[in-house]
């Protein structure tokens, strides 16, 4: 019985009480619909008198017999079990009812010297049957409740991470802002055009090849940054000014992929009705397992606007990669950095 009531736990407890006290009321208002007062509470009397007789065949049931003998091989056990159990509770509850209850209570039920024949004991054993059934129905439809819901949850997350891949596949904000920077070049007649159209499929083409790969090296991400930078020196006016410090092997980075060519997009973008780009220097480290991003901000705007820009990124980036990586923020005399870690 103490793994019984473990297996229902605490957080279960209220449901078990509110079920016990609907069928305790229900069945007392059933009884002695129509009746006196005191044939009311004569039944209530005997509902809470057998309550732990009900309570005890039930959870014996539902929780010892069916998980641990409904099955083909045990089939046969469980049965006589089952039988075994309905008969002998039913003997318990005729004895406390016809010896106790009935003769210290009033329900207009009358006292039989023979109470205890096989006739009598299968017809009161039909109604704590009965009780079995309705806990384990309201149980079974609980659980497929739960189930249900949870298959939706499931449902949800495999579609968001779906939806998530394919960003990050695709990386549209990063097309949609070349397309956009491409179509104010056809519009200046500039030389660059084709270049950049061709930059930009090249791009596209490679930072697809990558997410089709199955071992993702962060050497190979780095290689698109770069490429990422060659195309925004194309698409914008002031060429961006960015460094790269490369130590140990960037393989051994263990970064979600496609983060740091995020980064760089999402700080290119957030700077994009700027008169100018911030430097940027790019820290890779495979000793240490990290990314570092150093954003140095010039001296002719305002340093307090450069910093919300700046952690209005992170919070973006934050949004893309949640429970993912550790984002950190950092503040110093040239500007601000960007730490990325594996939590």
């Amino acid at each position: 019985m103490k793994n019984v009531f473990k297996q229902i736990g605490q957080s279960r407890l209220h449901r078990h009480v509110v079920f016990w006290v609907c069928w305790v009321a229900g069945f007392t208002f059933i009884k002695s619909f129509g009746l006196s007062h005191e044939v009311y509470l004569g039944w209530l009397s005997y509902y809470v008198l057998t309550l732990p007789v009900f309570v005890a065949h039930t959870y014996l049931v539902a929780y010892v017999l069916i998980p641990n003998f409904l099955s083909r091989r045990y089939f046969p056990l469980f049965v006589l079990l089952f039988l075994l159990l309905i008969y002998g509770f039913s003997v318990v509850e005729l004895i406390l009812s016809n010896e106790y209850i009935y003769k210290w209570f009033p329900t207009s039920s009358e006292v039989s010297g023979d109470y205890l024949a096989p006739g009598n004991v299968i017809t009161s054993g039909l109604g704590n049957f009965y009780i079995v059934l309705v806990f384990l129905a309201a149980r079974t439809v609980r659980n497929w409740y739960h189930a249900d819901n949870r298959r939706k949850e499931l449902l949800q997350i495999e579609l968001q991470q779906q939806m998530e891949n394919a960003i990050t596949k695709i990386q549209p904000l990063m097309l949609l802002y070349a397309i956009d920077h491409i179509d104010k070049m056809v519009e200046q007649s500039s030389p660059e055009i084709s270049k950049a159209i061709a930059l930009t499929s090249e791009l596209l083409n490679d930072v697809m090849t990558y997410h089709e790969e199955k071992q993702q090296l962060f050497s190979k991400e780095i290689n698109l940054v770069k490429k990422q930078v060659s195309l925004i020196s194309l698409l914008r006016k002031n060429k961006p000014d960015v460094e790269f410090f490369i130590s140990g092997d960037p393989g051994h980075i263990e970064l979600p992929p496609m983060i740091l060519f995020t980064l760089i997009d999402l700080i290119f973008r957030r700077f994009e009705h700027e008169q100018y780009n911030p430097e940027l220097i790019i820290e890779a480290s495979g000793y240490s397992n990290m990314i570092t991003v150093q954003v140095i901000h010039s001296g002719v705007r305002r340093e307090d606007e450069a910093m919300e820009k700046c952690l209005s990124t992170i919070q973006q980036l934050e949004s893309f990669y949640k429970g993912k990586v550790s984002i950190s923020f950092e503040t110093h005399h040239l500007g601000s950095s960007v730490i990325l870690r594996k939590l």
